[in-house]
């Protein structure tokens, strides 16, 4: 178990850390490393590493350093820029945490280095890199540290007891495979001869791992190269094999770069035009709901005008109803005058025939006096 590593400046594992770590991932993934053929390429086997450590434990940037013979560990594999950096400011300046982590033998965890740095120094450029949480552990052979395992995350994180067992599992596959490839098969070594040879061992294999990559050679012929190339500079191999490395991983580093760069603009660009869609998606529903509410207005206007018709409609109706009792009454009233009309010319017919009945009467009498007043 790692339990004894975890002695860092702060408590780890709190009761907020709501992360966990999949031990049966961790355990299945160290099994692999460790199954890893072993084909001569140190730095290709470190680099799988550093890859799996930052896929397994979930961060944005791993990287590892080894004791070199002038002094302090120098980054050998790391993952992103941020990491490289991260390494070189604090080798450059000689403090921060992963060197805490190497020169005190120690776990050092920091949970925000914005607001819990203690490394003056390196202040500044801390500063303009995005990371804030930081968790180093010692990489050990013979129980004496000959480097550092170290992952970063770009936001502050609280790292957990799982967390740190998980990187401390994958420092071990690490000095494990640096032990196989300086074979060093006693573990009592001096930690003197033990900085020598990992040193000029861990270049040499690297430089070759890498000649071979990249010219497409043997592992022979790449170290054929590299002693040409120490003999004919009166350099020693070591530090001709320390310079070939650098390069290729600059190289490599640039390139990566490059390639985060690319990812980082087309995420750019892929937020503009989800964006835009949604702006687009908003303005249609702005003028569908406009159109809506247009269409619901002119709905309510035929409404209204269908009302107004058909209450004209009523009112014509009504009219013409009106309109004809009207001419009913006003043909009654004209055929109630013809008759009494009729009638009064009734009376006045009667009233002449009794007239003229009684003049005649009146006459017939007239004469029938006269006729009786004539002497016989």
């Amino acid at each position: 178990m790692y339990h004894r590593w975890l002695t860092s400046r702060r408590r780890v594992g709190s009761d907020e850390d709501k992360r966990t770590m999949d031990g049966q991932l961790v355990e299945r993934t160290v099994a692999e490393l460790r199954a890893m053929p072993n084909a001569g390429d140190l730095l290709v086997q470190l680099e799988r590493v550093v890859e799996a450590t930052r896929t397994v434990v979930g961060v944005d940037g791993t990287g590892l350093t080894l004791i070199h013979e002038d002094g302090p560990p120098r980054w050998v594999a790391v993952s992103d820029a941020a990491m490289q950096l991260l390494e070189e400011v604090q080798h450059d300046f000689g403090e921060g945490p992963c060197l805490a982590a190497f020169t005190e033998n120690r776990v050092v965890a920091v949970q925000d280095l914005a607001s819990e740095l203690i490394w003056d120094r390196i202040a500044v450029v801390l500063r303009q890199l995005q990371v804030h949480g930081v968790l180093s552990v010692p990489v050990r052979l013979a129980n004496q540290p000959v480097g550092t395992l170290n992952v970063y995350a770009s936001q502050p994180r609280a790292w957990s007891l799982a967390e740190v067992q998980a990187l401390g599992a994958f420092a071990m596959v690490t000095a494990e495979l640096v032990h196989t490839a300086v074979e060093l098969a006693n573990h009592q070594v001096e930690v003197a001869q033990l900085r020598q040879a990992l040193a000029s061992r861990i270049w040499i294999e690297q430089a070759k791992g890498m000649l071979a990559a990249t010219q497409g050679v043997t592992l022979d012929e790449a170290f054929q190269q590299l002693r040409v190339r120490a003999r004919s500079s009166s350099r020693r191999l070591a530090e001709v094999a320390q310079e070939v490395v650098q390069q290729v991983q600059y190289e490599r580093v640039a390139a990566k770069a490059v390639d985060d760069a690319r990812v980082r603009a087309a995420e750019v660009r892929a937020r503009e035009a989800e964006q835009a869609l949604s702006g687009a998606r908003t303005g249609l529903a702005r003028r569908t709901a406009a159109l809506d509410r247009t269409q619901d207005v002119l709905a309510a206007r035929e409404r209204a005008a269908d009302q107004r018709d058909r209450v004209t409609d009523d009112r014509d109706r009504d009219r013409a109803a009106d309109d004809r009792n009207h001419l009913a009454d006003a043909r009654e009233r004209a055929a109630d005058v013809r008759d009494r009309v009729a009638d009064a010319r009734d009376r006045t017919a009667d009233k002449r025939d009794r007239d003229h009945a009684a003049d005649q009467r009146h006459r017939a009498a007239d004469q029938r006096d006269r006729a009786a007043d004539e002497p016989e």
